[in-house]
C-alpha cells in the first residue's frame, strides 16, 4: 500500500508539498486561484445561520455601524428574529467548530493533509452580506481562507507586525495601522494562505459571501508549560524528593552549582524526557474538544464480524471531531493516539493506524489487506465501540 508520502495534494496545484513548506508556511502568503473548482456545496449560508442559534456553538455577529470605527460585537446563540432586524449591508455572522457538526465540512479537512493534522485546530466560517467584515487584523496562527460561496476582496500587507497596536476601546481588535500591499478578489475555490500575524481585512462583494478559515493551532509557550506541567503533576509519585547523599563541605549560606544541576536534572527528568514529551504531545493533540460526544455515534460490533461488515461499504470515516495521530517507535511498531488514549501497535495493525491517523475518509478498497488480521479486526472493533470513526455505506 502506498506511503502517504506518495500523495499528491490539488489544492496545491503546481506546487509540491515539499515547496509550500519551504517558501511559504510561516514565511510568506500565497494566494491559490481555483485551488478548487468547481466548489462543493459543503454547507449553505443559511445553515451557519441556523448554527448561530444552537447553544452548543460558539458564534459572533459583527456589525460595522455608520461612522469611524462605530463597530458591535454580539455573542450568540441567537433567535432567528435577530437576522430579520439586521441592515442591509455591513454585518457578518461568525461560526466555530464547524468542523465538529458538519460532516462535510470535516471531511474538507482531508484537503489540507499537506500540513499534520495535530497542528489543525477547527473551522470557521464566516457568512456576510454585501460590505460585511470584520475588520483589519491580525491572527496569531496559520490560516487558509477558502472562499466558498459569493466574493470577498482582501487586502494584506506583506510583511508580519510583531507586536499588538490595536483601535482602544473597541469591542473588537482591529489595527490602528493597515496598509495593504496587495488587493484581490476571491470566488468560490480561491484559497489564500496567511502566516501567522500577516495583517489582513476581508470585505464581502456582494451578498451570500461565505469564507471557510481553515486554522492551525498555535499554542503560547505559556500554555504548553502549564500543559507539560499539569500533566507531569498528575504522573509524578510525590513521595520521590529532593536528596544529596553525596553533599559535600560548603558555607552553610550557599546554594552550591552542585545543587541547581541536581534540580535541574529532576525537573528534565519529569518535564523534558522525550518519551514524556511524546505521550503528552500525543494525548494533549488528540483530546477531542469538550462539545464532541462521540458515544453517540457508537456501533459495537465483534472482531469477528468486521471483515464482513467493512466489505460491504464504501469507506471509513473519522467522526467529527475525532482525533488521531501516530507516533514511531521502534521497528514497526508506534504508539496510536486517539481522542487522547494510547495504544501500543506492531505489524499490520500499527500500518492499519498510519492509514487511519492519515485520513479522514479512508476507502474500504485502501485497507482491504488489514481485514483478515485480528489485530486489525480489535483494532477496528474498539475503534467504532468508542465512536472514533464510522462505516460510510
Amino acid at each position: 500500500m502506498a506511503h502517504r508520502a506518495a500523495i499528491t495534494w490539488p489544492l496545491l496545484g503546481r506546487i509540491s508539498q515539499k515547496e509550500f513548506l519551504a517558501r511559504y508556511w510561516q514565511k510568506r502568503p500565497l494566494l491559490m486561484k481555483q485551488a478548487i473548482h468547481p466548489f462543493p456545496d459543503l454547507i449553505t449560508p443559511e445553515e451557519i445561520a441556523g448554527m448561530s442559534l444552537d447553544e452548543r456553538i460558539e458564534s459572533r455577529l459583527i456589525i460595522q455601524g455608520p461612522g469611524k470605527n462605530k463597530w458591535q460585537l454580539q455573542r450568540g446563540p441567537f433567535k432567528a428574529s435577530t437576522f430579520k432586524k439586521l441592515p442591509k449591508k455591513k454585518w457578518t455572522v461568525l461560526v466555530n467548530g464547524v468542523d465538529r457538526f458538519v460532516p462535510s465540512v470535516h471531511a474538507f479537512l482531508d484537503e489540507f493533509s499537506f500540513i499534520p493534522f495535530w497542528r489543525m485546530d477547527d473551522v470557521m466560517i464566516s457568512y456576510a452580506v454585501d460590505q460585511g467584515n470584520v475588520g483589519a487584523h491580525v491572527d496569531n496562527f496559520d490560516v487558509f481562507l477558502v472562499q466558498a460561496s459569493g466574493k470577498r476582496e482582501w487586502m494584506i500587507e506583506d510583511r508580519p507586525v510583531p507586536t499588538d497596536d490595536f483601535i482602544p476601546d473597541l469591542p473588537v481588535r482591529l489595527l490602528k495601522k493597515f496598509n495593504p500591499t496587495h488587493r484581490w478578489i476571491l470566488e468560490p475555490g480561491d484559497i489564500l494562505y496567511l502566516p501567522p500575524r500577516f495583517p489582513h481585512h476581508g470585505v464581502a462583494q456582494g451578498d451570500r459571501c461565505m469564507t471557510i478559515s481553515v486554522g492551525c493551532r498555535a499554542p503560547s509557550v505559556n500554555d504548553i508549560i502549564n500543559e507539560v506541567a499539569s500533566s507531569a503533576l498528575s504522573r509524578t509519585d510525590e513521595s520521590l524528593r529532593y536528596s544529596d547523599p553525596e553533599l559535600k563541605a560548603q558555607e552553610p549560606g550557599e546554594i552550591s552549582p552542585d545543587a541547581v544541576k541536581k534540580i535541574k536534572g529532576l525537573l528534565e527528568k519529569a518535564l523534558l524526557s522525550e518519551e514524556f514529551l511524546s505521550d503528552w504531545l500525543g494525548r494533549s493533540t488528540t483530546e477531542p474538544y469538550s462539545d464532541v460526544k462521540l458515544l453517540d455515534h457508537a456501533h459495537k460490533i465483534s472482531a469477528a464480524a468486521i471483515a464482513k461488515t467493512l466489505r460491504g461499504a464504501t469507506a471509513l470515516v473519522r467522526t467529527e471531531g475525532s482525533r488521531m495521530a501516530f507516533i514511531s517507535t521502534r521497528g514497526s511498531s508506534l504508539a496510536f493516539y486517539v481522542n487522547g488514549e494510547r495504544h501500543e501497535l506492531s505489524g499490520k495493525a500499527a500500518a492499519l493506524a498510519r492509514e487511519l491517523s492519515n485520513r479522514l475518509v479512508l476507502p474500504i478498497a485502501d485497507i482491504e489487506a488489514y481485514l483478515n488480521d485480528k489485530g486489525c479486526q480489535q483494532l477496528l472493533s474498539g475503534l467504532l465501540a468508542s465512536g472514533a470513526v464510522l462505516v460510510d455505506v
